[in-house]
């Protein structure tokens, strides 16, 4: 994750409502819970792709896409989660649902301490599973965006290159997906850490279901896209009517 600005905004809201909560939760889940907050970014890495459920957006085409001149890919989330392991989450940019989820969260903590209090990896678990989810909440003012996040952990291993060892993902019925290389490219704000997902198999086909081109595009480029995608089958085209100027 670039901006880590974004998480912190999480992350501050996460803390106000753990602060003025609303549920009853002994010391022991709360300080698990604590410790989890606290101690997960120095030994992992959120590797996060932003996508969005908007296919034809001013805002959008104008700040991700060269001022329209770009082109926006359909990607079935489904084929992601099933043969790239990633989790995918729709964003969050409701101040009050943080707030319950939050509450939720911690009374999930307690049922499961109550129910097994020896039991302190399964709660470790559980409240790694409540942190992580933070990164799936942002600032409000980015509501217009409507992302959608592609997401896999990945643990600091200084042994190995870029200093970022992927443990794999799952697919939806928690079958595990094999690990796949951290990369590393150099980008306008400096070199930054990459997982390649896979976006085509035998079994499911291709990730890529649709294509719609900007409204400032090439005509030059969009033939040229057009020839790429003429490979594939089953691949919707379509344009963007957007008086972009």
């Amino acid at each position: 994750m670039n901006d880590t600005s974004e998480y912190e905004y999480a992350k501050s809201k996460f803390i106000e409502a753990y602060q003025n909560r609303e549920v009853w939760v002994e010391e022991f889940p709360r300080w698990t819970a604590n410790i989890k907050l606290t101690t997960h970014e120095p030994a992992t890495t959120m590797m996060i792709g932003s996508l969005t459920e908007e296919k034809d957006d001013v805002g959008l085409w104008d700040r991700y896409a060269g001022h329209g001149t770009g082109c926006t890919l359909g990607i079935d989330a489904f084929w992601l989660t099933e043969a790239a392991g990633v989790a995918v989450r729709r964003v969050s940019y409701d101040t009050d649902y943080l707030k319950d989820f939050v509450n939720s969260g911690l009374s999930m903590l307690q049922s499961a301490f109550e129910d097994n209090p020896d039991n302190r990896h399964e709660l470790e678990e559980l409240a790694s599973m409540l942190v992580f989810d933070l990164y799936a909440f942002k600032d409000p003012r980015f509501r217009s965006e409507r992302e959608v996040r592609i997401s896999r952990l990945t643990v600091t291993d200084d042994t190995m290159p870029f200093g970022l060892r992927d443990v794999g993902g799952h697919k939806s019925d928690g079958t595990h997906v094999p690990a796949l290389p951290i990369q590393q490219r150099q980008s306008q704000h400096g070199p930054i850490r990459f997982l390649e997902l896979p976006l085509e198999n035998d079994s499911l086909g291709f990730a890529i279901k649709s294509v719609c081109f900007g409204p400032s595009i090439n005509p030059d480029s969009e033939a040229s896209i057009k020839e790429l995608v003429s490979e594939y089958s089953g691949i919707e085209l379509s344009n963007s009517d957007i008086p972009l100027r």
